[in-house]
């Protein structure tokens, strides 16, 4: 699951990484730029909920491996894309296929491992994407150009499905769903509230980030290409080791108030980096602002599948959903602010949404999820 993660958001990230290089071959401006990221978060958001439920009744592993296949024939189609049409269609249509990646693992981790461990586990699975982000520029390096980088990725995205398809054998007996498969409960609707706040956060560190170190900050190529590999090394190592953290100290402290702190710390460090100028102190902060909001990412799964865990997949694809409502929303959201207040005020805008969703974590959990781990685990 943590490698199908890390070569689902290679093929993710292909374009933001070439977005700039898009932009000039094809004179498109940042606000069309924008649309495009736009385009994949929308097929992405419709396909959530529906991609939950799918692996509640047919089994995650076997959804996962047919779109994964679906997600490499896309970014072979995108190749020949030349106009903001095509581009904005063909990563709809990715967005649709890529949309069960979280919610099918949701669910294979619902069913295959204990309480106790869902935090960790969560963690390697969602980290493996921020690694996958944090590879992207060195292989569109390597690759010479963004079609080249969309046809490694692509060929990497093929044979790795393939393989699972044809090798991986997980037994998955689908539990029956009370309420029906598609009811949500208020916890998980809460749940799905902060999503939207701190999806909103990582549009900017997941999408536009090698962008502004190169365009805004006017840092060199190779340095931005660093600095964002940094971060999401940074981001990846932290959702692999926060979950594991919290799953061991959450007999004593629980989960939640560990979670709150550190988004109300990764909000300030990220607006204290707008004020500085020193390439290396801008770096740390946000370095440090993504590190503690992804290492709240495994408790954050476990959460989800706490507050429903008869139907584990199809609330992930909700709260997944909404959280993608916001990355559609978000792309043309940060341009327009930095037309209007600076990219110093898209940063800001961004830091307030870790706020907004620190508050909502201790809204959406205080009520469901501050039962002891002895009694989730009976």
């Amino acid at each position: 699951m943590t490698l199908a993660s890390l070569i689902n958001y290679m093929g993710r990230s292909v374009i933001s990484v070439g977005g700039a290089d898009i932009a000039k071959e094809f004179h498109f401006s940042e606000a069309q730029l924008g649309e495009i990221f736009s385009a994949f978060w929308l097929g992405y958001a419709v396909m959530q909920w529906p991609s939950g439920w799918l692996s509640d009744r047919f089994g995650g592993a076997r959804v996962l491996g047919l779109c994964g296949l679906a997600t490499a024939a896309l970014l072979f189609g995108t190749i020949p894309a030349a106009t903001l049409l095509f581009f904005l269609l063909v990563r709809g249509a990715f967005g649709v296929a890529s949309a069960v990646l979280y919610p099918e693992c949701a669910s294979i981790t619902s069913h295959k491992f204990a309480p106790s461990v869902q935090s960790t586990v969560q963690g390697f699975v969602i980290g493996g994407g921020s690694l996958g982000i944090a590879l992207t520029p060195y292989l569109m390096t390597a690759a010479g150009s963004w079609r080249m980088g969309l046809a490694c990725a692509a060929a990497i995205t093929a044979v790795f499905f393939a393989l699972w398809i044809a090798r991986l054998r997980i037994v998955h007996l689908p539990k029956p769903v009370e309420g029906g498969p598609l009811r949500i409960n208020r916890g998980v609707f809460l749940l799905a509230v902060q999503s939207m706040a701190i999806a909103y956060y990582y549009n900017f560190t997941d999408t536009w980030a090698f962008y502004y170190f190169r365009e805004v900050r006017g840092f060199s190529n190779d340095r931005a290409a660093l600095f964002t590999l940094l971060l999401q090394i940074s981001g990846g190592l932290a959702m692999f080791f926060g979950g594991l953290f919290i799953d061991k100290i959450a007999p004593r402290t629980g989960r939640v108030w560990p979670s709150i702190v550190a988004l109300t710390v990764a909000s300030c460090a990220l607006a204290a980096s707008v004020v500085t100028n020193n390439s290396e102190l801008v770096l740390a902060l946000i370095v440090l602002s993504y590190t503690l909001t992804t290492a709240c990412e495994g408790v954050f799964s476990w959460a989800v599948i706490t507050a429903a865990p008869h139907s584990a997949g199809a609330s992930y694809g909700f709260v997944n959903m909404c959280g993608s409502v916001a990355q559609v929303a978000a792309p043309l959201a940060f341009p327009w602010l930095a037309a209007r207040f600076t990219w110093d005020g898209s940063v800001y805008s961004a830091a307030l949404s870790l706020l907004i969703g620190a508050g909502l974590w201790f809204i959406a959990t205080r009520q469901y999820l501050q039962r002891p781990l002895a009694a989730l685990t009976k």
